[in-house]
């Protein structure tokens, strides 16, 4: 009898959960999604649920470079056919839960189509999911019994992180610091990464900025408010939207940058704006203030300053060098990360023995219902 079965959705997620299978000391298994095609005949279908990730992927298509081409009256019927698949892949698994007694089952991510309507059929069966995903912070993973990113068990009350005691010195190990600005950068900026529009980062932990033009809009109309502010755009390098129609739009204080990385750019800016991309952790390992748009694991009152609109953005803004940073909540932030809560090595690029010794350390104490202790909460 398995004790944790690891569901791989991508030929990536097989490849790592067959490594790891091979290199922990538990029972486990890898179930490759193809293999799965039997489905469970009168069952109750939770329809709430599955109807809203047919939404939810109805909305990651639409944000897609090639989902703005096709027009709008296709979209209500994608998101039917979206449901038909839901309630298919549902009963399939629903189907395969039945015959296995594993308790706990390996999920990669937990929030695109196949995986979400998993977790759903996992409830139903009073199984547990164990969530993998890289990060948070470079060279690291995370597997967690709750989720990843911002349904992660990473607390997020500032309380917690002023009252532990750090690990060890946190440095400034991502941003390496310049004696000399270069003199082609704004005096005073504001960096605004732009996040890959069909992540789930922005389709489902992002209430009031829908798209980067969105967030591009709301730049434009604050830089009229505030004209001793420069705004800066760095593109996603692994988004394939276009934004030709905004680069059009630059003025001396709305500017996209290219020649310089995303670090560097965090180095000499004055704060940082974001829905909620990692750049807000490297900027916060900077000691930089970071606005936080969306829903967002560092979205922390006292470590960053979450905002919900325009208007309090505009308030943040105006009031900029006044904003003082809690840095000793930052630095026990940023050390709970990478001491207590990360899995050492990067689980889709050659993780190494270090990750799966620490990989089997984690799921050990998660099969023994130990989640406190394995993330030191």
């Amino acid at each position: 009898m398995s004790a944790i079965l690891f569901f791989a959705a991508s030929k990536d997620q097989r490849h790592y959960f067959t490594e790891l299978n091979q290199h922990i000391e538990l029972d486990s298994e890898v179930v490759w999604y193809k293999s799965l095609k039997i489905p469970s005949l009168f069952i109750t279908y939770p329809l709430a649920q599955l109807w809203q990730q047919a939404e939810l992927l109805t909305i990651r298509k639409q944000n897609s470079s090639k989902g703005k081409k096709y027009p709008a009256f296709i979209w209500p019927l994608f998101t039917f056919i979206s449901l038909l698949q839901a309630c298919w892949l549902y009963s399939i698994y629903i189907g395969w839960l039945k015959r296995v007694s594993a308790k706990f089952v390996g999920v990669w991510n937990g929030k695109k189509f196949r995986q979400a309507i998993l977790v759903i059929a996992l409830q139903n069966q009073q199984k547990k999911a164990i969530f993998f995903e890289t990060g948070p912070l470079p060279g690291l993973s995370a597997i967690d019994p709750k989720g990843v990113n911002f349904y992660s068990s990473i607390p997020n009350t500032l309380d917690f992180y002023l009252n532990r005691t750090l690990s060890s010195d946190v440095t400034n190990e991502i941003i390496k610091h310049e004696n000399t600005r270069p003199g082609n950068l704004p005096k005073r900026f504001v960096l605004v990464p732009f996040q890959v529009v069909e992540d789930s980062n922005i389709y489902l932990h992002s209430k009031w900025i829908r798209n980067m033009r969105q967030l591009f809009s709301v730049c434009e109309s604050l830089s009229k408010k505030l004209p001793n502010i420069t705004f800066v755009f760095k593109e996603h390098p692994a988004c394939d939207e276009q934004y030709d129609d905004l680069r059009k739009q630059q003025s001396t204080q709305l500017q996209f940058i290219d020649d310089f990385t995303t670090s560097e750019l965090v180095q000499y800016a004055d704060a940082v704006i974001t829905v909620n991309s990692t750049v807000g952790i490297e900027a916060l390992i900077a000691r930089k203030k970071v606005f936080v748009l969306g829903d967002a694991l560092f979205g922390i009152e006292g470590i960053s300053f979450p905002v919900d609109s325009e208007d309090a953005l505009f308030q943040q803004l105006s009031h900029l060098d006044a904003l003082v940073l809690n840095e000793t909540a930052i630095a026990s932030f940023i050390d709970y990360l990478q001491h207590d809560y990360g899995v050492v090595g990067n689980a889709m690029k050659n993780p190494g023995l270090e990750h799966w010794q620490a990989a089997n350390k984690r799921l050990t104490l998660l099969l023994a219902d130990r989640a406190s202790e394995a993330l030191k909460l």
